[in-house]
């Protein structure tokens, strides 16, 4: 399987949305940090505690994904596609309620939402298509 992955990084469609992936990533580690520095209007140590670890966190594995997927390393896929399930998908979806202190909140959680599944159904087609 690792040899099916490590094969499937690097067809160049692949490669290219590989690194669209870590600009991603790196755009969402930018905005983590910007929460931490309370930058997104709300000071940070006044966010719930769940908000604060779930920041940390996605910085760290924004962060590392995005510098493995810019180098194409298989890897990095694994973690991306395990990383944005467990780390967001997930919790957005099963915990929403967590995440929600105002009702169109619900809205960014959902569009949030489809856009990593988009994001996944497109790596997933570019990795099973016949090079």
């Amino acid at each position: 399987m690792l040899t099916a992955l490590t094969n499937a990084v690097a067809q160049p469609w692949t490669g290219l949305y590989l690194r669209f992936l870590a600009v991603v990533l790196a755009y969402g580690a930018a905005m983590h940090v910007g929460n931490i520095l309370g930058w997104s209007g709300k000071p940070w140590l006044t966010t719930p505690l769940l908000w604060r670890v779930m920041d940390v966190v996605l910085l760290l594995f924004n962060a590392i994904a995005a510098v493995g997927l810019w180098y194409r390393q298989a890897w990095a896929v694994a973690a991306f596609v395990v990383g944005l399930v467990a780390l967001q998908i997930v919790p957005y979806t099963v915990f929403r309620q967590q995440f929600i202190e105002a009702p169109e909140q619900a809205q960014v959680l959902n569009g949030l939402v489809g856009t990593e599944l988009a994001l996944l159904l497109v790596l997933g087609l570019l990795l099973v298509a016949k090079k």
